[in-house]
């Protein structure tokens, strides 16, 4: 597929990534496409618009540059793509930097002995970098 065709169905994604859309982290198992979901641990709420587009990628963009606070303690296994009222656009692997995931979640200056990418109820929660594309 070339960047142009790309481009184009990122850019119907972005039409969907409204006001309050999000991007959540879960625990536990990764659902079918759309499935219900596990504990909640952190959501990051996107800018309008949700981000940039550039030679087939979409870079998402976080509305508060402070962060997010997370609701749970827990090591986020999947995240969800979500529009505000919580549908469903897109389900993500999602592991520490070392591991295998679609997602990588990175924690600074974690307790000494915490699994890779341990997230603590109250902490701030950003999305650094994350692309589509």
């Amino acid at each position: 597929m070339n960047v142009v065709a790309i481009n184009a169905m990122l850019q119907a994604l972005m039409g969907l990534l409204g006001e309050g859309a999000r991007f959540v982290v879960f625990d536990g198992t990764k659902p079918a496409p759309g499935g219900a979901v596990t504990t909640r641990i952190a959501a990051a709420v996107l800018a309008v618009p949700a981000g940039a587009i550039d030679a087939g990628q979409l870079t998402l963009v976080q509305a508060d540059a402070a962060g997010d606070m997370a609701e749970a303690t827990g090591v986020p296994t999947w995240g969800r793509l979500e529009q505000a009222g919580g549908t469903w656009i897109e389900d993500f692997t999602v592991s520490g930097v070392s591991g295998p995931g679609q997602v990588k979640i990175e924690v600074i200056d974690p307790p000494p002995g915490d699994p890779e990418g341990k997230i603590y109820q109250g902490g701030r929660f950003f999305i650094g970098s994350v692309t589509l594309g």
